[in-house]
């Protein structure tokens, strides 16, 4: 317990004990209302130049923050490579097409007598030109159609035909029966499914930062609204003690008062004037943290924050069982590591289908036409004068498979691994939100407790003044009154932003912030 908290405490105990027609119990079945000291944002202090003044209500300041935060432009790049990884992931089934051309021209002598005679010098001219289009699809077929075609002029003896023209079609179907297919498909589309995944466990990523982002923006705000009311706590503060010693110069004046009783007064005005020092520096502080979060321009930095919106009391009683039901729902660490698990999975069924043969079965036809003229050769190709057909069977096999069975093995402990990595987070979830729900329960408590105690200390200090007028107080009576009645003001200003807190921290817990916010990822 830090020094103030005991001063309220001790000041508490005493009020209740000293203010008649009182007592020390609130009554808490009485609602809670929000006083007026605290239900409007409070004025910036005198040295600011409120005319500049950024006022932000907390939803602006929570577009702001999620449109300009470094984190998230960071996160949403993230999640921009892996929506290509999926677009290059299924460029592995786009059509492949191949196109070549050759030119040759080569002055020989003959090589075989049937060529020519000795001494005899031989022309060869020719030109080729060839396209294939390759198409593997998400089944494993692997279909491949190539058309290539040649002219040859030739002076050999040996050549078939002073100039030939040759055009050759074929077509080939392969298709992986055991390793590499699966009847689900699921094998074959493999890198495609992990690459979907990987995407969406990215932008669960940025759900989670999103949340975080919330959070401290919310926290960031709310600790700029705190350290204005603070300052304006103080300036009342220092405001009853300034009326206070004026009080006492009159008391002074008239005789019903020895002068030394000035300096008690005079001590009070200064700790409050240093008070306030220390309340305007806060201001300061807290909101160049806001100003980071929101990631501001530096121009803007100059430029004080007044937030708008004042916090409000109310009450949501939650029970811990509902709250963990709706985080399993929604809380995108879980849905991350579901998303895990399915990643594991799909890497143990590859892993097996790897432990396969390969057996690949194919087909194979083609068409071939010859003659001297181009259009002769593809006349006697849509003929099918001349074609041919031929039957493939591939098989590979490694009898000991010391390495498939290794990876195998591997991605059954990773999968095991990934379910107690759940377990553990599901654990931690449900400590996150058994913690929230009390926290927001406590805070609702401190709160009705902190009025009350506000309540009993405002009492106190009006009937302790109507003492000093009486003349049967003095001022450092009065003076401690002032002061708790502060402190008072101020527990009761922290009971109510931390119940603003709490339920932004059961939100959070149960996986509810973005959508109470109205923040949506995209």
């Amino acid at each position: 317990m830090s020094r103030r908290d005991l001063v309220v405490v001790v000041a508490v105990v005493a009020l209740a004990t000293t203010v008649p027609g009182h007592s020390a119990i609130a009554d808490e079945a009485a609602p809670y209302a929000v006083p007026d000291f605290l239900a409007v944002t409070p004025p910036l202090p005198a040295g600011s130049d409120a005319s500049h003044a950024m006022r932000l209500d907390l939803a602006e300041a929570l577009r702001i923050a999620v449109h300009h935060n470094l984190d998230i432009a960071l996160e949403r790049k993230s999640v921009t490579i892996a929506e290509l990884n999926v677009v290059a992931a299924e460029g592995a089934f786009e059509p492949t097409v191949t196109a070549s051309y050759g030119h040759t021209n080569v002055e020989r002598p003959p090589q075989t007598v049937q060529e020519g005679e000795p001494g005899t010098v031989f022309s060869d001219r020719g030109d080729s030109w060839f396209v294939e289009l390759a198409q593997r699809f998400t089944t494993g077929t692997l279909v491949d159609i190539a058309w290539s075609n040649g002219r040859d002029k030739s002076t050999a003896g040996t050549a078939v035909q002073p100039l030939n023209y040759r055009s050759f079609l074929s077509a080939r179907v392969t298709q992986p029966v055991l390793r590499g297919f699966s009847t689900d498909l699921d094998v074959p589309r493999a890198s495609i499914l992990q690459a979907h995944i990987a995407s969406a466990r990215e932008r669960g990523q940025l759900a989670i930062a999103m949340t975080e982002l919330v959070e401290r923006t919310e926290l960031a705000y709310w600790a700029v609204l705190q350290a204005l009311f603070q300052y304006d706590l103080a300036v009342r503060s220092a405001k009853l003690a300034d009326d206070q010693m004026a009080l006492t110069k009159r008391q002074i004046d008239a005789g019903t008062m020895p002068p030394s009783d000035l300096i008690s007064a005079e001590t009070t005005v200064a700790e409050h004037k240093l008070g306030l020092v220390t309340a305007e520096a806060a201001i300061q502080t807290s909101s160049d943290q806001l100003r980071a979060v929101l990631n501001l321009p530096r121009e803007d930095w100059s430029r004080p924050i007044v937030p708008t919106d004042v916090p409000t009391f109310a009450p949501a009683p939650t029970s811990a069982d509902d709250a963990f039901a709706a985080a399993l729902k929604a809380r995108p660490e879980l849905a991350q590591l579901d998303l895990d698990l399915q990643s594991a999975q799909l890497a143990i069924r590859t892993a097996e289908n790897a432990q396969l043969p390969q057996l690949d079965l194919g087909l194979e036809g083609d068409l071939t036409g010859q003659d001297d003229h181009y259009g002769g050769a593809l006349s006697q190709v849509g003929g099918l004068d001349q074609r041919g057909w031929s039957i493939l069977v591939n098989f590979s096999w490694t009898p000991l498979q010391r390495a498939t069975r290794a990876a195998t093995a591997i991605a059954h402990v990773r999968h095991d691994v990934t379910i107690a990595q759940r377990a553990q987070t599901v654990q931690r979830v449900w400590l996150e939100v058994r913690d929230a729900v009390r926290t927001q329960d406590n805070a609702e408590r401190q709160l009705v407790a902190a009025a009350h105690f506000r309540e009993l200390a405002d009492k106190a200090l009006e009937l302790e003044q109507r003492k000093f007028l009486n003349g049967t107080s003095q001022n450092l009576f009065v003076a401690q009154r002032q002061e708790a009645l502060a402190n008072a003001r101020l527990a009761e200003l922290s009971a109510l932003l931390g119940h603003r807190r709490a339920t932004t921290s059961l939100l959070r817990a149960s996986g509810k912030l973005l959508a109470a916010r109205r923040i949506k990822l995209d």
